[in-house]
């Protein structure tokens, strides 16, 4: 009979339990639930993690389903959100880790490593999900970026016929031509890009503005969706951003996709501070150039992914923190060097972060032959009338259909956080506003409601750590710098016991297993098992007493308070 550091004690047989009161009779004609002002509720809350994905995914039942070797149903509920899963298992920065409860325990559940570990499954099995049969209906979208292939994806399976534009001349976006091979192997990128658009046509080079009109497309489609996301370079704004040697981080990125070589030039500065001056500056190391990056605040400041930097860093890119550029030197038409000055943090600007200010008399030259702007990206608003756009973006409503009846918009062109995940969930939810406009049943926008998740954020508090075993978590091996710095991917995928492995380790908070806890407590047998895992509370026995909700491990039990009259 252990004590429990909050004091309780923990019995672990029938045995252990002290003598308690039985009555011999009926205690039938004692209503105990008059008397209570609080009621059980046995619904399934929010988990952490769900609740932090943009995609909405059901991480909870996704590991369930993978923890008990189901890893094809697994892959099916996934898809059912996300198309991508072996991509966003790999480049997405998971915000749902970061509220993992079991991190307050022994780790958190590497739930990217179980998603990516899924998404390469269903590439092997070759599961394809199934499409509606054609109700009628044409939908033209512009744009072959995540946001825009989840958005053709789902209105294609919900049977209607979908032309897909793009500028390039294959399908991916930023996924193939911004986000290297080290980071996203092109064999999962391009396998799940096949079977996205499998009943999508799709047309390549075809660029809005250039070779596509809104106004043409509107009269030749029922539906019309722009999601051609943000592909401009943000200038700096110094003299001789157009010199020999150099270059834009985005368009440097596309034409090493592309298989040109690199530019020319051993000492090579990137300015900038997200994922796409990191992959800059670890493409071209890889290249064989000396590499440093110039960040204008502190890398706690960094946009980019703190796993991107701490890989980079470990690679040998060295990174200058609070510095701006000042002027760009140049040399027969070349750069040759670039002038920094120091900077401090000045007050809050309208990110919440410490504006930069310039240190008087701090200015200093680095030497180099290749410099790499990647200080941002914004909409090329030249295809758009004036009208269509609000602070540089495109404007929509509520249900993302913009200005311009008929036609909606959805990803980067409409601003946000720019993640790959964000772009698939605003896909997503494109396609159900279009698909409900053309009176066909599309995909869920709101996977949380249609679950019926209650609002509840179950955090660690709701946790009864007492009730589940320590469960080391799963390693995942990184290849060594050397052996990564010659190509292939940086992680080493999970196999498939190992996702299982790191699936079992998931608490299920806010879902309900059918523990029978609650069941089991109850002073007052009040907790009626209508099937496993369902429960309700005896409204004439329950005094609302609160034990089932303390003694549930996982919080997927509710105390409402009932007011004064009950």
């Amino acid at each position: 009979m252990p004590r429990l550091p909050d004091g309780r004690y923990r019995f672990d047989s029938l045995e252990e339990l002290p003598p308690v009161a039985v009555s011999l009779g009926s205690t039938a004609w004692n209503r105990t639930g008059d008397w209570r002002s609080r009621e059980p509720v046995f619904a399934d809350q929010r988990p952490p993690c769900t609740h932090g994905c943009p995609t909405e995914q059901d991480i909870v039942d996704q590991l369930r389903l993978c923890a008990q070797g189901r890893i094809r149903e697994a892959g099916e509920l996934l898809l059912s959100a996300n198309p991508f899963p072996a991509t966003t298992g790999r480049v997405c920065p998971h915000p749902c880790t970061a509220s993992c409860n079991r991190g307050q325990m022994d780790g958190v559940v590497d739930i990217p490593g179980v998603e990516a570990a899924i998404g390469d499954e269903l590439i092997s099995d070759g599961f394809v999900p199934a499409r509606r049969p054609r109700v009628g209906g044409r939908v033209a979208v512009v744009g072959a970026g995540p946001a825009g292939m989840t958005a053709a994806h789902y209105l294609a399976l919900a049977g209607l016929e979908v032309v897909l534009y793009d500028r390039d001349e294959r399908p991916g976006g930023l996924l193939r031509t911004g986000i290297p091979p080290y980071r996203l192997p092109r064999r999962a990128l391009d396998a799940e890009i096949d079977r996205a658009l499998r009943c999508v046509e799709f047309v390549g080079q075809r660029a809005l503005g250039r070779d596509l009109q809104l106004g043409t497309l509107k009269q030749e489609h029922d539906a019309v969706l722009v999601a051609v996301g943000r592909h401009a370079p943000r200038p700096l704004g110094l003299e001789g951003e157009g010199s020999g040697g150099v270059h834009d981080g985005l368009g440097l990125l596309a034409e090493l996709h592309r298989g040109q070589p690199a530019p020319a030039g051993k000492r090579v500065v990137v300015i900038g501070g997200g994922n796409t001056a990191m992959d800059c500056a670890r493409s071209l190391l890889r290249a064989g150039r000396s590499v440093g990056v110039f960040y204008r605040r502190d890398r706690a400041s960094m946009p980019a992914f703190v796993d991107e930097v701490e890989e980079a860093l470990e690679e040998g890119v060295k990174i200058e923190e609070w510095v701006l550029p000042e002027a760009l030197l140049l040399e027969g038409g070349k750069v040759r060097a670039i002038r920094f000055v120091r900077a401090r943090p000045g007050a809050p600007d309208s990110s919440g972060r410490p504006r930069p200010e310039p240190i008087p008399s701090s200015g200093f030259v680095v030497e180099a032959d290749l410099v790499v702007v990647a200080a941002g990206e914004v909409l090329d608003a030249g295809p758009f009338e004036k009208s269509l756009l609000t602070g540089g973006f495109v404007a929509a409503d509520a249900t993302l259909e913009t200005r311009m009846p008929g036609v909606w918009a959805s990803g980067d062109c409409l601003g946000g956080g720019g993640t790959v995940a964000e772009a698939i969930a605003q896909g997503r939810r494109t396609a159900a506003a279009i698909a409900r406009k053309l009176g066909v049943a599309g995909p869920e926008p709101d996977l949380l409601a249609a679950r019926g998740a209650g609002a509840d954020v179950i955090g660690f508090d709701r946790i009864r750590p007492h009730y589940f075993a320590a469960v080391p978590a799963v390693p995942r091996s990184k290849i060594d710098v050397q052996s990564r710095l010659g190509g292939g991917e940086v992680r080493v995928a999970l196999a498939h016991a190992q996702a299982s492995a790191a699936a079992v380790r998931c608490l299920s908070c806010g879902t309900c297993t059918g523990c029978d806890n609650c069941f089991q407590f109850c002073p007052d047998q009040a907790v009626v098992r209508d099937a496993p895992g369902r429960y309700r509370a005896d409204v004439a026995r329950c005094k609302g007493c609160g034990i089932c909700v303390t003694e549930c491990p996982r919080g997927a039990c509710v105390l409402h308070d009932l007011g004064e009259n009950g």
